[in-house]
Formats: C-alpha cells, structure tokens, sequence
C-alpha cells in the first residue's frame, strides 16, 4: 500500500484532487446556477437579462414577471434549489428539474430535465434533457414516452413527471376538436423514470 502512493506522482494527485473538488462543486450546483447558465437558444423567449431579472425579483420577493424577447409578458411561478417553472406566455410554460444520475454526464452526477408546455385549449408537451452544460442528451436514454399527444408536469415536490395521454377524436379541419378522454401516469426517478404502478 505504502509503496502503491508512493508510485503516484505530485501532478496525478493534484490532478485527482481538482477532478474530486470539480465533482463536488458541481453537485452542489443549484437550479439558479443551471438557469443563468441557460443558452438563449434552449428558450428564445428569455435574454440572459430576463433569466437574471427573474432570480433578483424572486430572491426579493417580489412578483418575478419580465418583458421578454417577443414583447410580451413572461412570468416565473416558482424556484427552489432543484425546480424551476414558469410560464412564457398564456400559451406556453416550461419546467425545470434537476435529477441525479448514476453515471456521470460531462463529469457530473445530474442532468437538466426540461418540459415545454404549447397550447391553451388543447395542449401538448415535449420532454427534454439535457447536461449541466446544456449539451443536449437522447430522451429515450431517460423516459418512455406516448406516441400519441400528451401534457407531462414536473412536480415541484418529489421527482415526478406526470404524463397525462389526450385522446381525441378525428375530425374535419374545421370543426372543433373534442377530447374523449385522458389518463394519467405517475413516473417516478430513479435514474430515469419508470412507472411503478
């Protein structure tokens, strides 16, 4: 053992011990950092200036509405350390996750799962992930989703996503379309998420 250390150099250790303190760091990253951390592209609705104006009026209590890239009125609901959700118009809102991951993406042990939510009357979901460094990642790797339309909810308290199927009937382009039913499942995290009912 005593000869095994000795054979590891000063560059291998201080090389391990940064990896270690990088790990750590990022670990301790918060939906805050991730957040400001956001690529335009992920959300053009919000500047960097929005996403930091947002966190300020949270932080101080204070109702978290911006003028966003478009013009309009984008409204931030709810931050916490690993949850995020706002609504970017009155007919789109996104949610955010944090969620711990067993292997490592980009050299850290979570990853972003990000819900888009399009529509008011009827409404439609898509389900993304993506790496601290907002490196996209395959959604497949992480969730079994419907083929057919669906609403997915993140839920602020446990790491759940709600995925609720809308089945409708066919009809002409001109008719109005009528939902015939919905159902619901609960999909729970454990490294990506699965139905335990």
């Amino acid at each position: 053992m005593v000869g095994s250390l000795r054979a590891i150099s000063p560059k291998g250790l201080m090389a391990g011990l940064f990896l270690c303190l990088t790990l750590t760091v990022m670990s301790q990253t918060t939906m805050r950092d991730v957040f400001k951390q956001m690529p335009d592209s992920i959300v053009p609705y919000l500047t960097e200036n929005n996403r930091l104006d947002f966190i300020d009026f949270i932080d101080s209590n204070m109702k978290a509405e911006v003028t966003n890239a478009f013009g309009g009125k984008s409204e931030m609901q709810k931050l916490t350390d690993d949850f995020l959700s706002l609504h970017l118009n009155a007919a789109a809102s996104i949610e955010m996750r944090l969620l711990d991951v067993k292997e490592p993406v980009d050299s850290v042990s979570r990853i972003v799962c990000l819900v888009s939510t399009l529509g008011s009357d009827v409404r439609e979901s898509k389900v993304a992930f993506y790496s601290l460094k907002w490196n996209p990642l395959p959604t497949e790797r992480y969730v079994q989703l419907p083929a057919e339309m669906f609403v997915a909810k993140l839920s602020d308290q446990e790491q759940t996503l709600t995925v609720t199927r809308v089945h409708k009937l066919d009809v002409p382009a001109n008719e109005e379309q009528k939902v015939l039913s919905e159902t619901s499942t609960i999909l729970k995290w454990t490294g990506v998420f699965v139905n335990n009912n």
